[in-house]
């Protein structure tokens, strides 16, 4: 039996068949499973499992049973060891990617990739509380592995401090607790290896997103009429100017 798993902006045909999830392939498939089977074979906990292709093409991951963190579960990272797991997975993920050599044998997605950065890592792209589960004992999972594709340290961290600080204006905690979250992330990443431009291509990244918003919802492409209609192109032309003003104090805090 069949089971409709809603919840995602972007994500839609995707279906629960007993400990399986079958999602749509694309031209990004091969990769995305060669990569995850890569994480799998060293050793990291946070990503679903790769089972092949069933009979109607479509991919099938494990399923991940626990707690999806957003919308409804944030308090969850907003404790400060919350936080500081979900960031040491962010960096063992980070870290199983040194030994992936096979970036520029597949196709990867350009949904969220790195338009100009140089191919340091293989970026999830969208880490983030909406494709985060808090699994037993602690542990987490990140999700919607399909637009994962070869950028900066700095893309990746860049929409994982938006989200997860969060530095969004209509979640802002408070400037005092903004730099005390920043200064945590920065330091359960390892400061000796936290890029220093992550909130210049934080703001990019912002600007990107409302511009992709725009430019697909008006051309009437799906999910992206929804979404630009629901306001989330506002949405990140808002958090890109609310960013931009308060970078140089944050960028002071991660100096400190």
């Amino acid at each position: 039996m069949e089971e409709c798993l809603v919840g995602g902006n972007t994500h839609e045909d995707v279906v629960r068949v007993g400990g399986t999830v079958r999602r749509p392939t694309g031209p990004w498939t091969p990769g995305v499973h060669a990569f995850l089977m890569h994480l799998a074979e060293q050793g990291y906990q946070g990503a679903p499992r790769v089972h092949g292709i069933d009979e109607q093409g479509r991919e099938v991951l494990d399923y991940i049973d626990g707690v999806v963190v957003w919308p409804d579960h944030f308090e969850l990272v907003q404790s400060e060891s919350g936080l500081v797991q979900v960031v040491e997975s962010i960096r063992r993920l980070h870290d199983a990617t040194a030994s992936f050599d096979a970036f520029d044998r597949f196709t990867w997605s350009d949904g969220g990739a790195d338009p100009t950065g140089p191919k340091e890592i293989l970026c999830h792209n969208d880490l983030a509380p909406w494709n985060l589960i808090q699994l037993r004992d602690e542990q987490w999972a990140f999700i919607d592995w399909d637009l994962a594709a070869p950028g900066r340290r700095s893309w990746d961290l860049a929409w994982a401090l938006l989200s997860f600080i969060p530095l969004m204006p209509a979640h802002d905690p408070g400037d005092e607790r903004v730099l005390e979250r920043i200064k945590l992330f920065r330091d359960a990443y390892g400061a000796r290896d936290f890029p220093a431009d992550v909130l210049t291509v934080a703001i990019d990244r912002c600007e990107r997103e409302a511009k992709r918003i725009d430019r697909l919802g008006a051309a009437g492409e799906k999910p992206y009429a929804r979404l630009l209609a629901e306001g989330h192109g506002r949405i990140w032309h808002d958090a890109a100017a609310h960013v931009a003003a308060r970078a140089p104090d944050w960028q002071r805090a991660l100096r400190e």
